[in-house]
């Protein structure tokens, strides 16, 4: 039955208004550091929900810090590298960093960070498992709808009618209600104005795994945790046949998005150093034994030879370096504490994450500078510049591998235990992590 004339312009001016309260609660309680418009103590000046929104709120945080100088990566480089290292020379700088980002994510967030403000300088943090041909999506939480592309105009009115949309959303109202009612909840500020996590206060927070177990107990079950991340979903393992679908298309894949940063850097004249991350021992050897390496060479080869053709377009520009910090080293194969023990690891939180004190040695070799307060040690870090500098690497490190499981054999044989339990038993392969 068709309604009255008068009662559908009541509900529609009905709805409006409840819009309109809506977007004016959230855009005055600000849950994500959208607008910026007043922040007031005991009212919204600690923010909650951007623990929980990292890459919305540092897609906000982006625009109003408009950075010259930015990292790109995961939560390793997130807590890991800090902006007020010397090597650093462009300013304002921001640690864009986050949980598990993918490098099609980076991409996008770099294009953002550039249309807000040129940069000078970015440091680019690649996870072994970014190098891979398997295509590079997004995680949840990524919304590209409030990423700026470019100065065009229809970039900035799409951005504005996204804006809208997360301002009038119910899930921003709930945002902004645990917001004004979390400002006396004693929780710590650990992601800095600067955008970097901060490692003493995340892990050491009530409820985190660090704050109730020793460090030794966390480490192991973090382990436990990683090789079964690795494990392949069950149907990939199943004795059918699936359908393949269409072949992946190699434009999209993460090595292929990884390429498209060091295009834009150099096309936009922004200084670009890249490195892989240091990942503690116990991660090279979970990678060895679920047969990772063989495919991690040979994209940091394609990766070499993508740097190097660069170099060679561009004969009066420095090169791009890439360093790389996977290997057995003495900061890599840092000893676990011993069981019981209360005392902190002094490079890691876990195996996947390192601490300041490593990210500081890493961006003395990007920037080649002296900005630790000891240098790095001698071996740790080494520059790709070629085929024949990987295959040395290689090399230098199938016999530190060596030593290292021989001198920490007791260590090595519980991972070693719960990689069976959990993998089965193993098979001799010649698959050895770089």
């Amino acid at each position: 039955m068709r309604q009255p004339l008068g009662y559908l312009i009541i509900t529609a001016a009905t709805t409006l208004i409840l819009l309109g309260v809506v977007v004016a609660t959230n855009a005055a309680v600000d849950p994500f550091g959208m607008t910026r418009a007043t922040t007031h103590a005991g009212w919204n000046q600690h923010k909650p929900a951007t623990y929980r929104r990292v890459r919305l709120a540092k897609a906000y945080d982006v625009r109003h810090v408009a950075p010259r100088a930015i990292v790109l990566g995961t939560s390793r480089s997130h807590l890991g590298l800090r902006m007020t290292h010397p090597g650093w020379s462009a300013s304002p700088r921001y640690n864009l960093g986050f949980d598990g980002a993918m490098t099609k994510e980076m991409f996008a967030y770099l294009e953002h960070a550039q249309s807000v403000s040129p940069l000078a300088q970015v440091v680019l943090g690649i996870d072994t498992w970014h190098l891979s041909r398997n295509p590079s999506g997004s995680r949840p939480g990524f919304d590209p709808g409030i990423l700026l592309d470019g100065d065009r105009l229809m970039p900035k009115a799409r951005v504005l009618a996204n804006d809208l949309r997360v301002l009038s959303s119910l899930d921003t109202l709930r945002a902004s209600h645990d917001t004004v009612r979390g400002q006396h909840s004693g929780e710590p500020e650990w992601l800095a104005p600067d955008g970097q996590r901060l490692g003493d206060l995340f892990f050491h927070r009530a409820g985190e795994m660090l704050h109730d177990q020793t460090p030794r107990a966390y480490f192991e079950s973090y382990d436990r945790e990683e090789i079964g991340w690795r494990i392949p979903p069950p149907e990939a393992t199943s004795n059918a046949t699936p359908d393949p679908g269409p072949a992946p298309d190699p434009t999209q894949s993460s090595l292929a998005w990884i390429c498209r940063i060091v295009d834009f850097c150099r096309g936009h004249d922004i200084d670009l150093r890249i490195y892989i991350t240091p990942m503690h021992a116990h991660q090279l050897e979970i990678a060895a034994r679920t047969g990772e390496w063989r495919g991690v060479e040979a994209a940091k080869r394609a990766l070499v030879d993508h740097l190097v053709e660069d170099a060679r377009r561009h004969p009066g520009s420095a090169a791009i370096p890439l360093w790389d910090f996977t290997g057995y080293s003495s900061i890599t194969t840092e000893a676990l504490p011993a069981e019981g023990s209360t005392d902190e690891m002094r490079y890691y939180w876990d195996s996947s994450h390192f601490k300041e004190v490593v990210g500081d040695w890493v961006l003395d070799r990007l920037f080649d500078t002296a900005g630790s307060a000891t240098p790095a040690p001698a071996y740790f870090g080494v520059r790709l510049t070629t085929a024949e500098s990987i295959d040395a690497a290689i090399a230098a490190n199938t016999t530190a591998r060596s030593a290292y499981r021989h001198q920490r054999g007791d260590e090595l044989a519980r991972l070693d235990a719960v990689l069976t339990e959990i993998l089965g038993p193993s098979e001799p392969s010649s698959d050895s992590p770089h």
